[in-house]
């Protein structure tokens, strides 16, 4: 099963709406709301359906936000700390988004295949190279050296990393 169909599948066991639209409000490429007595909807642009990194990306935030958030974060952003408040639940999102596309069981696979660049995790995950190059920063938070199957990242010195395999 494909990462964007996982997101499908995951999207109608939770009943999440997807609608496609030739607008959405603030340049926005995807947005969840909830509307009582309707439910949870994603609506999507059309335009970025035929960019498959984008909309599975897209897709993903809209359903990190579905699981990570409450509330509107687009009224009332009045004050700084209203836009700390947006700017933390969108962070929220796009670490469940990133965390949903990019397990560590791929980038283990990907290591075994013989990935060594962004560019290569990329590819063979199937997600853009700022998912891949964000799944690292989320990694390098935790711990500036993982252990990925029987390979260790150094993640001292992004956006570098270093790869190195047990012998």
């Amino acid at each position: 099963m494909t990462k964007l169909e996982k997101l499908l599948q995951l999207a109608e066991d939770e009943n999440i709406i997807i609608h496609y639209t030739d607008y959405l409000p603030y340049n926005l490429g995807g947005l969840y709301v909830e509307i009582a007595g309707v439910g949870p909807i994603i609506s999507i642009l059309n335009s970025i359906k035929d960019n498959h990194y984008e909309f599975i990306e897209v897709l993903a935030e809209e359903l990190g936000h579905y699981f990570t958030s409450a509330g509107d974060s687009l009224n009332n952003v009045t004050t700084y700390t209203d836009k700390l408040n947006v700017c933390r639940c969108e962070r929220k999102a796009l670490k469940w988004a990133c965390n949903f596309l990019v397990t560590k069981e791929d980038l283990v696979n990907a290591l075994e295949y013989g990935c060594n660049s962004y560019y290569e995790f990329s590819e063979y995950i199937g997600v853009s190279e700022e998912i891949i190059k964000y799944k690292f920063e989320l990694l390098a938070l935790v711990n500036n050296q993982v252990k990925l199957g029987k390979y260790y990242i150094i993640l001292s010195n992004l956006p570098n990393i270093y790869i190195y395999k047990e012998i």
